[in-house]
């Protein structure tokens, strides 16, 4: 019925009644124009030229049916009602620029909505209207110049919260620093919703957790179950590994806080699991984070962090089965993967063989514990293998493990299992024009493996060489004194 009505008015008015509307318009007009521009009838852009010359002297009436127009996303019509406000005005009215620089703003065109929004503060320089929406668009281009045009405000209104737009404008042009500055010329009691988040977060990204904590906590202060407040707060506690106060922040944003006002994403689950898992709560935090993976659209990224938090909690129930396959998804699903990833995989093998091992001694093991053992170090050594593969440049450090493993597995030296590792690592090590700590404990390690092993096989004199080499690195460790001794009395 309503297109009927307005075909109907359209009708009228082509055949040259103009009774239907005043030529300086009404507010009904206003109205009537955002109802049309709902429906849209077969006339419609007649219409609106014909509302336009009924409001032509009318320049509020155009100006606030123009924003009518851009607010239903016809930038076409509304920037003809705003010129025709200017037209009227003589060029000389602040709404009508600033509804131009909106629709350029919306087009993308900084430069032009820049430009009208200039024109906005020049036809009313009290106005802080144009003046924010100008440092909006310009900080893209030059965020110092944003903050100088927010400086000629002060100038004008020095009653207006300057320095706390400031620090907006700094807030998203990621210059936190400068924002966190500006906010804090503010006192804190005076700061708007959107302030304390924005201060919080400027020093979260800051790493400042403390101050961005103090700041929240004056933000729930004044609105207790604020979604993205409670958010920061349980971020930030989990940063100070504050986890019991984490947890309580969390409890609030997932049962307290009215689930309209929020939607809970993965870093909300990841963060709640992590405060969790500071609690020793490990399986309702890895909970948690099956729930974010379950979640849709979860990054890749986000993926493989839960993956890894899943399997470090599995890690912490000593549940190691579950902690390996959890962790090798993450080794899947992360793209950038490097050598100390990889070697997670085999130190959670290593610690698996650990753990079914507990106190006792190897001959206390039962012939299924032994078994296992044996299978998690084999697991372990491949895994070191594998990752010489990926990085060559990690074979010295991957040699020292699975020399130890190797070690472990072959306790009584039988079978010389370590015996090519630690050859191997002494051989490149000792290409190094110097060496460092981490070298001279690897070939400490090595050399002494070497000393015990010929030992065992009769040949002394080689192991007294050995023994040499570890006087060489620890010339003062009595233990390595007593052996070159020893040694001395046997060697050839």
């Amino acid at each position: 019925m309503k297109t009927v009505k307005y075909l109907f008015v359209g009708a009228l008015l082509l055949c040259g009644s103009v009774t239907v509307m005043a030529q300086t318009g009404t507010k009904a007009d206003i109205e009537a124009m955002k109802a049309m521009v709902k429906n849209k009838p077969a006339d419609y852009g007649k219409q609106v030229k014909n509302y336009i010359k009924a409001n032509k002297k009318n320049v509020d009436n155009l100006v606030a049916i123009g924003r009518a127009l851009y607010e239903a996303d016809d930038t076409l019509s509304a920037k003809l009602f705003a010129e025709q406000a200017l037209s009227s005005s003589k060029r000389n009215c602040a709404p009508a620029y600033i509804l131009l620089g909106d629709i350029s703003a919306k087009a993308d065109d900084g430069g032009a909505a820049a430009q009208n929004y200039e024109q906005a503060i020049l036809a009313d320089p009290k106005n802080p209207d144009p003046y924010r929406r100008y440092a909006t668009v310009y900080r893209k281009i030059s965020p110092e110049g944003a903050v100088q045009k927010l400086e000629e405000l002060r100038q004008e209104r020095p009653d207006y919260p300057v320095d706390a737009l400031i620090g907006h404008i700094n807030y998203i042009s990621l210059r936190y620093g400068k924002a966190n500055e500006a906010f804090s010329k503010v006192p804190i009691n005076d700061l708007s919703r959107m302030d304390y988040i924005e201060y919080a977060m400027s020093n979260y990204h800051g790493r400042q957790y403390d101050k961005a904590l103090e700041i929240v906590k004056a933000g729930l202060g004044k609105e207790e179950l604020n979604a993205t407040l409670n958010r920061i707060a349980m971020m930030c506690s989990n940063e100070l590994k504050q986890y019991p106060e984490a947890l309580k922040y969390a409890e609030t944003l997932f049962t307290k806080v009215d689930k309209d006002s929020v939607t809970l994403s993965d870093i909300d689950y990841q963060n709640y699991g992590k405060a969790l898992d500071g609690c020793e709560q490990f399986e309702a935090a890895i909970e948690k984070y099956k729930a974010a993976l379950a979640l849709p659209e979860v990054e890749t990224t986000m993926q493989a962090d839960l993956c890894k938090s899943i399997s470090d909690s599995y890690k912490d129930l000593k549940n190691f089965p579950e902690a390996i396959e959890a962790y090798k998804k993450f080794l899947e699903l992360k793209e950038d993967a490097d050598a100390t990833d990889h070697a997670g995989l085999a130190l959670l093998y290593n610690g698996m063989a650990r753990n079914i091992r507990g106190d006792k001694k190897p001959a206390d093991l039962t012939p299924e514990e032994s078994a296992a053992v044996t299978e998690a170090l084999k697991n372990a050594d491949q895994a070191y293998a594998g990752l010489v593969e990926k990085f060559a440049d990690a074979e010295e450090y991957a040699l020292w493990q699975r020399g130890r493993l190797n070690a472990q597995m072959d306790a009584d030296m039988s079978q010389a299992l370590a015996n090519p590792h630690f050859m191997r690592l002494a051989e490149l090590i000792n290409t190094h024009e110097e060496l460092d700590d981490t070298d001279k404990a690897r070939l400490f390690d090595a050399y002494a493996y070497l000393m015990r092993y010929n030992l065992k096989t009769k040949d002394n004199q080689k192991a007294y060489e050995y023994a040499l080499k570890l006087q060489e690195l620890q010339p003062d460790d009595p233990d390595v004194k007593s052996a070159v001794e020893a040694l001395a009395k046997v060697a050839k």
